[in-house]
């Protein structure tokens, strides 16, 4: 990539930071528009998936239980991605070199594994297909009309999974279990598989200009809500609160929307009466720990003892259960790496959610005067937040969708780096024009870097 030689004065941005878009600023590997046309067929799969992913229609959908749907979109991802192989950059992105490090090491855990390697392994290359849907995901959300609309498909698949559940009503020891198998069947699972959608509900309920998308939208997080607060997940509770917490900060207060302070209070004082007396029985058990807290404690401490027993491997994936002494999960995503991984499958993995975080950052750095961008970047925020919460409650760590979601934030960040360029480039005339005023010593002036 060139890079200009010349330094031109832009002026100082609104928060008086110094941006730097330098060699390692990339821009999206096709533009935006008509040129993102060729990958249609990379863009179909992935809509495909995140259709099959969070919404499972074979499992609840009458009909459709003997529809191999995880199968065709599994070979139709890999169709996509060997078609657009020509479009993937030598220069990846670093999230998916660590991504594909993750995937080595826990192959490598199964093979070094002394607890049940048939398992670790075939746990190991469930978990490798993640790599698949990441690297197509980078090529085809090439544009922002693309990227909001997987977005969309994701969240209105889970307030549909919500609203089934809730209409199923299927209770496990009076609290709200999934409707379907996987992901959505454990009530933990469930509500933090709704939690980290929330955000996105949000950011499209505000982006929305049609009032029939506005109510729409609305009503699926009244919906969502009121399903994490019958799970009864403790955990799910956390996440909820760390979502609604960076939600209200970045929507409410950065974003200068007061009223949604006003209608976060009313809406908790709403879903107070519905489901109060099973979210004070659940926080009543955190505070004087019962046995399920007891137990989990007990795991968590099992799971570092493992992680320092087996410090390069671990023990395989999916085997810490047949060691842990009553056959339960870690119930914590970040041991569950390090005593399955080794402590350098933690590091990757933390690493990886590190650059989720990071790409949002630079995002709503580059973002100024585009809303949508903004908006997206605030509620993948507040995802991503919510599941670095949940997580430590729940072994999510082979699930795939704290990895979409990390995807999304590099498809956000190219894209934004892409407007950001083209709006400077648009500028250059301007700033080069000979009536230009020099700036005066009163407002010293940041310098930007441009990048071609």
């Amino acid at each position: 990539m060139n890079t200009m030689d010349t330094t031109i004065q832009l002026g100082q941005t609104d928060s008086g930071e110094m941006l730097h878009a330098g060699a390692e600023r990339r821009a999206p590997a096709t533009p935006a528009g008509p040129a993102g046309l060729p990958l249609a067929g990379a863009f179909a799969a992935v809509q495909l998936f995140v259709l099959v992913y969070w919404l499972r229609p074979a499992e609840w959908v009458p009909g459709m239980s003997h529809a191999p749907l995880a199968k065709i979109t599994g070979i139709l991802a890999l169709a996509a991605l060997l078609l657009s192989a020509r479009h993937i950059r030598r220069d990846l992105p670093r999230e998916t070199i660590l991504l594909a490090l993750l995937a080595g090491q826990m192959l490598l855990a199964a093979a070094a594994s002394q607890v049940w390697k048939g398992g670790a392994l075939q746990a190991a290359l469930d978990f490798a297909k993640v790599l698949v849907i990441f690297l197509v995901m980078t090529v085809a959300l090439n544009s922002q009309k693309r990227l909001r609309q997987v977005l969309s498909l994701q969240a209105a698949s889970v307030a549909a999974i919500a609203g089934v559940t809730i209409w199923k009503s299927h209770l496990l020891a009076g609290r709200l279990a999934g409707a379907v198998a996987g992901a959505f069947s454990d009530p933990n699972d469930l509500a933090l598989t709704i939690v980290i959608s929330l955000p996105l509900a949000l950011a499209l309920a505000l982006l929305a200009r049609n009032i029939f998308w506005k109510l729409f939208w609305a009503m699926s997080m009244a919906v969502m809500i009121l399903a994490v607060l019958l799970t009864g997940s403790r955990g799910g509770y956390l996440a909820l609160a760390a979502a609604v917490a960076a939600g209200l900060w970045e929507f409410a207060i950065r974003g200068r929307r007061g009223y949604l302070l006003a209608l976060a209070v009313l809406g908790a004082a709403a879903f107070w009466q519905i489901s109060g007396g099973m979210i004070a029985g659940r926080v009543q058990g955190m505070v004087t720990p019962d046995e399920s807290v007891q137990q989990r404690q007990q795991l968590f401490w099992r799971s570092l003892e493992v992680s320092a027993e087996h410090p390069v491997f671990g023990v395989g994936a999916g085997n810490f259960q047949q060691i842990s002494g009553n056959w339960h999960v870690t119930h914590n995503s970040y041991t569950q790496m390090s005593a399955e991984g080794g402590v350098p499958a933690l590091v990757l993995y933390l690493m990886i959610l590190g650059c989720g975080f990071r790409n949002l950052r630079a995002a709503k750095r580059l973002a100024r005067g585009r809303g949508e961008h903004v908006a997206l970047a605030r509620a993948l925020l507040a995802s991503l937040a919510a599941f670095a919460v949940g997580s430590a409650f729940l072994s999510m760590a082979y699930e795939f969708f704290p990895y979409l979601l990390v995807g999304y934030t590099t498809a956000l960040v190219k894209l934004t780096q892409h407007a950001a360029s083209r709006s400077q480039k648009d500028a250059l005339p301007e700033l080069s024009a000979p009536e230009t005023k020099p700036q005066t010593d009163a407002a010293e002036p940041e310098m930007l870097w441009l990048a071609n």
